[in-house]
């Protein structure tokens, strides 16, 4: 005849795999966070980049297009990663 498992062990195993998993999360918020903001700031310096490039041609319907480009992405992507970033803060 087998005896009951220990429920002490069993809760006890059961509340460290509930710690290390709130650790795996923080982590991995803490991770989305950062590469989050690091991409941020790579688009924003391509916009920049794409916007005086376009103003150093001289050209100004390509200056035109360029800077509504920059602003439709910097717009967009303004909505998409505030969601992303507050979903990742929650």
């Amino acid at each position: 005849m087998s005896t009951p498992p220990d429920t002490g062990d069993l809760e006890a195993t059961a509340e460290r795999v509930r710690k290390l998993s709130e650790q795996v999360m923080a982590k991995a918020r803490e991770n989305g966070l950062a590469w989050l903001e690091g991409y941020e700031r790579l688009l924003t310096t391509m916009l920049d980049f794409e916007e005086q490039a376009a103003k150093n041609t001289g050209v100004d319907w390509a200056t035109k297009l360029a800077t509504t480009h920059a602003d439709f992405v910097r717009q967009t992507s303004e909505v998409v990663l505030g969601t992303l970033r507050n979903q990742l803060k929650s």
